[in-house]
């Protein structure tokens, strides 16, 4: 099991280098970041965009030895970008956003003849480094990039997604805990009456690979002492690997109260499609998109 992103890069170094075809190559944290996966061995870039723009990046961020650049391909329109971009994954590699509108790639990813779109679900995850117990392990957030306010249907394709995900890093039976902001199922708060329904349905097998419980308060789903204090038995109280949020508003601001408050390191890309693909925020600095390659890598496997 991967438990933290140090053990994630030397495990990726083993396998060899990927490629990171980054569309808008001119902005300066992807590049630092694909430079970075390149000289700890497990990636290569292909810088999608204006040729004379990624030079000037390069050249203000010092960059003499391009060895880490396997191609640039010049492109000058946002939507030629993005769609050149397309076509390169799919000769092989993953997908990452650099300096280019998120509507106009994700426009292109969604494309139903040109893109990379799956008759599966698509959902944002968030693997963070949970640092509290001076022992790390890796914690999957979905979904806090995608689905604004899923309903019954879309919450159970969000698990299974972060399900999937988990698998992928070694947890074989993931805990997957509902958030809500109370344990106890209140009729006035639907996402209570959701994680409910989805536990029964755990519970009685439509939903398998994984153990699931809520509603549950943030407090109890990864805190034992929480759990114990009110009285909570549950295989998922207190050692939660999966949060699942009720809605886009709660899963942004988690997903950003653990990178800005706690501190942890983190990465987070889009599942669902021929190939994960990383929107990073533009205020994400390089460690979070090197973060976001390594994982998108490991489950591109």
């Amino acid at each position: 099991m991967i438990t933290s992103f140090e053990q994630l890069f030397r495990e990726l170094t083993a396998t060899g280098r990927q490629r990171i075809v980054v569309a808008g190559g001119e902005d300066p944290e992807a590049l630092k970041a694909v430079k970075e996966s390149f000289e700890k061995g497990f990636g290569k870039a292909v810088l999608i965009g204006k040729e004379e723009k990624i030079k000037e990046s390069l050249a203000a961020l010092g960059y003499q030895d391009k060895s880490f650049i396997e191609e640039i391909v010049p492109v000058q329109e946002e939507e030629e970008k993005a769609f050149t971009a397309i076509e390169e994954v799919k000769k092989g590699g993953i997908l990452l956003k650099g300096k280019i509108n998120t509507a106009n790639l994700m426009k292109a990813v969604l494309h139903k003849e040109k893109g990379l779109r799956t008759e599966n679900f698509i959902s944002n995850v968030l693997v963070f480094e949970d640092r509290r117990d001076k022992q790390s392990r890796l914690v999957l957030l979905s979904d806090g990039g995608v689905n604004i306010k899923p309903d019954l249907q879309a919450m159970v394709a969000i698990i299974k997604n972060a399900v999937w995900f988990a698998h992928k890093l070694g947890i074989t039976v993931p805990k997957v805990a509902l958030l809500a902001a109370v344990e106890a199922v209140n009729p006035n708060m639907e996402e209570t009456l959701l994680a409910s329904v989805i536990t029964k349905m755990n519970q009685r097998g439509q939903i398998t690979g994984c153990i699931i419980d809520g509603p549950l308060a943030l407090d109890n789903a990864i805190s034992k002492f929480a759990a114990q204090k009110k009285g909570i038995e549950s295989p998922v109280a207190g050692n939660a690997d999966i949060l699942i949020v009720p809605n886009i508003a709660c899963g942004n601001i988690l997903g950003k109260s653990v990178m800005y408050y706690a501190g942890f390191p983190a990465g987070n890309l889009s599942v669902g499609g021929k190939v994960p693909v990383m929107i990073p925020s533009r205020a994400d600095k390089s460690e979070g998109k090197l973060n976001s390659i390594a994982l998108s890598i490991l489950i591109s496997r």
